[in-house]
């Protein structure tokens, strides 16, 4: 930790291995002294430890604060991240990592979805999240034991609906994003129609993002930038409205209004799944749908290759069925 003292000067104040090691105090003059300290200090064991698994006190969430000090903080969601599994070692009673097994965690998943409601995927995630904590230390040598989820399987899920708009429903709703009193609803949703766009890529574009006649999304979640080409009179459009103000919110009103009702969890997503869904269904092909959405994996994309013309031509011509 670094506070700073009433003389104006900085002091970091840590445990370097946990609870139960050795406590260093520090004082600087300035806050980039003691956060190189900082950092300094917890990425290097202590001299004099002895990594001993029968001396080794830690707890979840000692190993998850040195996760996120090691780690965690250069990830974009690192924040939100490490608060998720500060709450996960809370709920399991922050045991002793080494005393932590992988029971532990499958009673605790089920107590999740039996008492507190929580889906399937939902602990799947928290179960990635911790598994990749001890992976992370293990591969930075902060960690020497196996890691105990490594044998536990995730929840098997149903796969999800994925449901897109007609274009009844696409008028619709733009009719209403047009009347809405937040100015950039309109645009945001007509160029994550238009592009495939994560809301979240679509909402926080600026006029640097924008070239004749393209879109470049920048903030995505693979950390790959990628262009999309807009037609002239969107993209002219477009570029007169940048920035957008946040309308997240503003979506789900147009929506109620519009009398669209999604499936549980779906919302600003719809808007990339009927872009994709449409892009299959007017002869698109899957690989360039692949690079437009921005898929690592094919198999993410695949989910939209059934409404492909050929596929659905293919499946009545080849029918055993000759009516």
């Amino acid at each position: 930790m670094i506070r700073k003292l009433t003389s104006g000067r900085w002091q970091v104040d840590l445990r370097q291995n946990g609870r139960g090691s050795k406590r260093v105090r520090r004082t600087f003059d300035t806050k980039a002294e003691a956060r190189r300290f900082e950092h300094y200090m917890l990425a290097r064991k202590s001299d004099q430890q002895v990594w001993n698994p029968n001396t080794d006190n830690r707890r979840l969430k000692d190993l998850i604060q040195q996760w996120y000090d090691m780690h965690g903080h250069t990830l974009k969601d690192g924040e939100s991240r490490k608060k998720k599994l500060d709450d996960i070692a809370t709920r399991l009673r922050n045991p002793r990592a080494l005393s932590f097994k992988v029971s532990d965690f499958a009673l605790y998943r089920r107590l999740r979805i039996e008492d507190d409601g929580v889906s399937s995927n939902t602990v799947n995630h928290e179960h990635a999240y911790l598994s990749a904590v001890f992976n992370e230390l293990i591969r930075q040598g902060e960690w020497s034991e196996p890691n105990p989820l490594k044998s536990l399987r995730k929840l098997k899920l149903d796969e999800a609906e994925l449901t897109f708009l007609t274009d009844d429903q696409i008028e619709a709703l733009l009719e209403q994003c047009r009347l809405s009193s937040n100015a950039s609803l309109y645009y945001v949703t007509r160029l994550a129609l238009a592009s495939g766009a994560r809301w979240s890529e679509a909402e926080v574009v600026t006029i640097a993002n924008f070239s004749p006649y393209r879109v470049t999304y920048n903030r995505t979640k693979s950390r790959k930038s990628r262009s999309v080409p807009l037609s002239k009179a969107l993209y002219e459009e477009l570029v007169e409205r940048v920035p957008f103000d946040s309308c997240y919110s503003a979506f789900r009103s147009a929506l109620d209004r519009a009398g669209i009702e999604l499936p549980p969890g779906q919302l600003t997503h719809v808007c990339r799944h009927t872009f994709a869904s449409h892009f299959m269904m007017n002869g698109g092909d899957i690989l360039t749908l692949q690079r437009v959405l921005g898929h690592s994996d094919i198999k993410q994309t695949m989910r939209y290759a059934h409404l492909s013309p050929e596929h659905l031509d293919s499946v009545v011509r080849l029918s055993p069925l000759k009516d």
